[in-house]
Order: structure tokens, then sequence, then C-alpha cells
């Protein structure tokens, strides 16, 4: 009697140790992550939109890539640094910070200008990150020194 009471104890102690069939097949999430590449464009003129008709100034375009980014629409913050300075986004378009990812990759681009000092080849520290849209939650966010050419 007391080896048949201690055998179902043993079977009850298994079948409630067992993971559940659902926890089994549950899909693992995949972290986004953004990869900056190493060079930047070399420097070309920007003439921003508001601004003396005919002056531009040198710009440079850092581009990285996006990995599962989660599907919708996104909020990407990037920024530039040189010689402890930050720049400005040398765009004029709306909405240069949204873009729609479908959970997959993602080309992530943004240019960048500065008055004075201007932009020179040499080294720069390049930052991006991805937020949602609606709640802010952050997704990934990504540093590296990046190389302008001459």
């Amino acid at each position: 009697m007391y080896k048949l009471g201690l055998a179902v104890l043993t079977v009850a102690a298994m079948v409630l140790a067992a993971p559940s069939p659902a926890a089994a097949t549950t899909t693992t999430t995949t972290q986004t992550s953004i990869t900056i590449d190493r060079h930047a464009s070399e420097l070309f003129p920007f003439e921003p939109p508001v601004g003396e008709p005919g002056v531009t100034y040198p710009a440079t375009r850092v581009t990285a890539t996006a990995d599962n980014c989660p599907a919708g629409i996104v909020l990407m913050s990037a920024s530039l640094v040189q010689d402890g300075l930050p720049t400005l986004w040398a765009t004029g378009g709306r909405g240069a910070g949204e873009i729609v990812c479908d959970g997959g990759t993602v080309e992530l681009s943004m240019a960048f200008a500065r008055i004075t000092p201007a932009l020179h080849p040499g080294r720069a520290t390049a930052r991006f990150s991805l937020r949602d849209w609606d709640t802010g939650e952050q997704f990934a966010e990504s540093t590296r020194t990046v190389w302008i050419p001459c």
C-alpha cells in the first residue's frame, strides 16, 4: 500500500511539473537591434529649406540597419556629434523621423549638417534609436564612431 501511494504521488508531481502544451508552442520574441554603418557619406552641400537662398553647408549621411523592427509606425531618433558639438538634421521633409516597419529588416538613414563650425572629414559619433510612436517604448538604441571621408 505504501509503494502504491508513493507511486501515485510521484506521477501526480510529474504531471503538475510538466509544462503545458501551450507553453511548448510559444514562439520566442527576438530583440530589435540597430547596426550603424562604420562609414558616413562624403560631405555634400546642403541648402536649408528656411534660410538664405543659395547658401549651403557641408552635410553627411549616416546609415544603419534595424533587424526585427516591430511592424507598424516607428519613431526614429538620430544624432551626430563631431568635436563634442551636436549637429542638425539636414532634411526639409515632414515625417523625417517616422518609418514603417514590417517586422523584419529596415534601412535607417539621416543626413546631418552644422553651420559653424562646419562638419569636416574625420571621426564623429552617431546614435540611432527606435521607439513606439504611440507609447514611447524604446525598442532599440545604438551608438558608434563613424568616419566621414574626404
